[in-house]
């Protein structure tokens, strides 16, 4: 029997979508999908974004990012499939067409819908195959021709400003990583902490730094968790070898509160 009631405007935190299946769940203020068991997310599917604030699906995202291709396939002997990664296949054979791209998932190379304009870099030069790619260039998709136009190199390593960033909730525990471990030469210029909802303890602090100095980045008195806002510091450290920048907290029995931290680096 189908009960609809059009007037409910409260359910609980947590909402089951049929018997035994996935879930809807709010989790500190963030919408969660995930499995029956509540024990990992769930895959959330929706069609292509059309507005400014929808969701981006990941086929939008590829067929209009800036991909970095890292191997190449020779179709009559594939390589093994490294998930997460995209080749592009330089010479055709079996499944696989030449000047394709081919990211890895789930132990299969599945294929990346190609557009007009479509732009790749080039991690390392690619040759020996049908067709061949310099390293570290730059090449657009010509749909009229179907092949890929090398545009010149890429920009300068040095040039790009990167990130790092992390979630910091009332419950996280501390010292919190800040994304990955910065590489060495990696030169620290800016942390931004966007307090999204305040921390409600009596007088929760945060620092940022690493193991040697952990408010290197910032000092506890120049964030203040307590009250929404974005905190933005100006910095430039330059770190000689890998290093993993944290954030130390202390939430002082806050039982709510939510913030981003953000690590901008380039390498020197």
């Amino acid at each position: 029997m189908t009960v609809k009631n059009y007037g409910l405007i409260g359910v609980g935190s947590v909402i089951e979508l049929g018997k035994g299946g996935a879930k809807l769940k709010n989790s500190a203020g963030i919408l969660e999908a995930r499995n029956n068991a509540d024990t990992t997310y769930a895959v959330l599917r929706a069609a292509d974004p059309v507005g400014e604030q929808d969701l981006v699906t990941k086929r939008f995202f590829e067929r209009n990012a800036h991909l970095t291709v890292v191997g190449q396939i020779d179709g009559n002997t594939p390589p093994s499939v490294v998930n997460g990664a995209i080749f592009i296949c330089t010479t055709a054979g079996g499944i696989y067409a030449e000047g394709a791209l081919y990211r890895g998932e789930g132990g299969s190379w599945v294929a990346i819908p190609l557009f007009d304009g479509m732009r790749i870099s080039i991690a390392d030069s690619l040759s020996g195959g049908a067709i061949e790619f310099l390293g570290n260039h730059v090449y657009l998709y010509d749909e009229d021709t179907t092949s890929w136009n090398d545009v010149g190199p890429a920009p300068a390593e040095t040039k790009n400003i990167k990130s790092q960033r992390a979630l910091l909730q009332f419950s996280t525990s501390s010292p919190l990583n800040i994304g990955s471990a910065l590489p060495a030469n990696a030169v620290v210029r800016r942390i931004i902490v966007n307090v999204t909802v305040a921390f409600d303890g009596t007088a929760p602090t945060l620092e940022v730094g690493d193991a040697g100095d952990t408010d290197r980045h910032m000092l506890a008195d120049e964030v203040d968790l307590k009250t929404v806002g974005k905190y933005e510091i100006s910095q430039y450290h330059l770190y000689g070898s890998s290093t993993q920048v944290i954030g130390t907290f202390n939430a002082d029995s806050s039982a709510a509160g939510q913030a981003d931290i953000l690590v901008e680096y380039s390498i020197a």
